[in-house]
Order: C-alpha cells, then structure tokens, then sequence
C-alpha cells in the first residue's frame, strides 16, 4: 500500500498536523526531519503499522527516535491542545516502545544515541545480561522501571523466560505501545532455519502485546514481489492495516571500484592488499573466516614500522567472539580516533 500525503483527512496524517509535529520535535533533533520519515511517525500515531524501505543513511532511525520523542512531547501537552484531540488510538503515560535490532553491537550503539536525544534506554542481550548480573544489576527489573521509555533487544529476547515475566507485569505491560524492527527484511534471510529463527517469531511477539500496539520496520534492502509480500504475512500484517512506502536506494555519492586479486587467500602474505596502507583512509575488511581475519591483520600489522607510534592502535579486529567491551571499543575508536584505520 503506498501512502499519499494528499489522501489524509483526519488523525495526526494530515498535512496541517505533521507541520505541528514537526514543530513539537524538530528542537529535540541536531537536523531537520525527513517528510517521508515526518508521515511515517504521524501514521503509527494514528495507528497504523509501517514498513518504510529507505536508503542507508536515510534516516531509518528517525522513524524510533522520532516517535518515541513524540511520545514524550504529547505527556507534557495539555488535553486541550489540538493534537490531543486528534488522537484516535490509547496513548498510554510514560509509553515504552520495544524495538528489536540485528546485532549486538548495533543495539548498544543506539541505546547510547537515544540517551543522548533524552529518550531513556536500556539494550538487553546476551552480553548485557551477563555482564550486569556480574554486577548482581538485574537488567529487566531495570526495564520495567516508568522513567524508561525504550527497550532495545535482541530477537533472541523476545521468546525469553524473563521476557514473559515482564509481560506479566500489568503496569509494565499496559505501558507497551510498539514494537519496532530495524533491517525488517532479515526475517527472511538470517530468520531460515539453521541460523536465527527467532527472527521469525517477531509476529508472534506482536500478538503478545497490547491491542493498540503498533509495528514499524524499516530496511534499505527489502525487494519488491514475492519476498514483500511474505514478510508481511510472517509478520501477521494485513492489506489496509499497515501503511507502506519504498523510496529509491540510489546513492549517486557511492563509488564501487572492484580489484581482481592476484593472490590466493590462504596463505599469510597479502600484497593485493598493500594499497590500503598507502592510501591512509578509514577501512573496513570483511572476511569470510576468522582465520582469514587474524592472518590479514597479522599481515598489515607487520607491514607497519614498529616504530611507528600508532602502530598499535592502526588496526583493530572485530567479531563477535571478542569481549562486547572490547568491540565497543574497536567500534568508538573506527570513528573518533583517527590513528585507527583499518576494521577487520
């Protein structure tokens, strides 16, 4: 169902409304927000599921950060005020929003970037649990808490013994009003059997929540047809109770340059490589392997004058058998420390 901005006359959809949105959240935000990502925080306001495919770079994240910012913004209005009146769908106090991101890494970057726009965070997996009850920190006892509006999670968490008892909570449990999916299309490809299914239940966690719960997903990879069509079905959605937009993927700012290898991949000599010391540029190497991985650091690590001063910190490895502190760290440094150049 593709929507139109024109076709709205009532709800938080229409143009006049999205122009007061716009005006109540734009101060919470270091950048104006997209049109497109504006209509669709406005369309799960009125109820509405959401599934938006949206370039890398987009905004994809706007559509959580924004509503939840909404969310907080509307608490503090008064019942009389115009958007007040127009909701047509229970908007709970202190709602929390539960959104449900691939990777770990992915979902501790972005519960320190919601804290940051004052939406208070916390991300459960694996890592995080064990990590804080080394601490004797019970992290869904945190999460029930009513000062947090967001919970990040693994998909993993969503069929979790601690997961139902928190839904067991009626004030927690009255609280929830979305689930949010981010890179929706890899219920298709990591939720196949043998790897992730649990990508999979996402719809049935849905259904596990209040009535008035909306879904949105976002991705920049979802294709049109078939693979469309049976994520929505996966995901328990229905023609006329979701609304859909795809917006094109061309990135006329990319450059894809493709280099035939000379060499083989199995040894411990890597020459084909070597242009990325000499070009100095931020890099990341995807390998196939983690022997590969190891063996190519080992490689540029030895390329480097030992007296070089940031030998050390030049390259970094990054897997998820290192330490999630460790990856944090790899991650923070890719992007602040500009003696660190290459990611493997």
């Amino acid at each position: 169902m593709q929507s139109n901005f024109d076709q709205e006359s009532s709800g938080f959809s229409t143009p006049d409304n999205i122009a007061r949105v716009r005006q109540l959240i734009r101060p919470r935000f270091a950048h104006d927000i997209h049109d497109y990502a504006l209509y669709g925080i406005c369309k799960a306001m009125d109820g509405f599921h959401v599934v938006s495919v949206v370039k890398t770079g987009g905004g994809k994240t706007t559509y959580f950060a924004g509503f939840m910012a909404l969310l907080q913004e509307l608490d503090k209005l008064p019942d009389s005020h115009d958007l007040k009146r127009c909701l047509n769908r229970r908007i709970p106090r202190n709602a929390v929003t539960i959104i449900v991101f691939p990777t770990k890494g992915l979902e501790e970057d972005m519960e320190t970037a919601f804290n940051k726009l004052g939406i208070p965070s916390i991300a459960i997996n694996e890592d995080t649990f064990k990590a804080a009850r080394t601490r004797r920190i019970d992290l869904w006892a945190l999460a029930v808490q009513p000062h947090l509006r967001c919970i990040l999670l693994s998909p993993e968490q969503l069929s979790s013994k601690p997961f139902t008892t928190a839904l067991s909570n009626p004030i927690f449990y009255s609280r929830i009003i979305a689930l949010d999916i981010d890179e929706i299309h890899l219920i298709l490809s990591w939720g196949a059997p043998g790897f992730r299914v649990s990508f999979r239940d996402i719809g049935n966690a849905l259904m596990r929540l209040p009535r008035w719960n909306t879904l949105t997903g976002v991705t920049a990879t979802l294709p049109g047809g078939t693979d469309t069509q049976k994520m929505t079905q996966i995901l328990g959605l229905k023609e006329g109770s979701f609304s859909f937009t795809r917006r094109s993927n061309h990135r006329p700012e990319l450059q894809f340059i493709f280099r035939t290898l000379r060499h083989g991949l199995q040894g411990w000599i890597f020459p084909d490589f070597d242009w990325i010391l000499a070009g100095c540029r931020k890099t990341i190497i995807y390998c196939r392997t983690i022997s590969l991985a190891f063996r190519l650091f080992v490689y540029l690590w030895r390329k480097v004058s030992p007296n070089s001063s940031s030998r050390r910190k030049r390259f970094r490895l990054y897997c998820s058998l290192y330490p999630n502190l460790y990856n944090k760290s790899s991650r923070d440094m890719f992007v602040s420390d500009p003696d660190c150049q290459v990611m493997i």
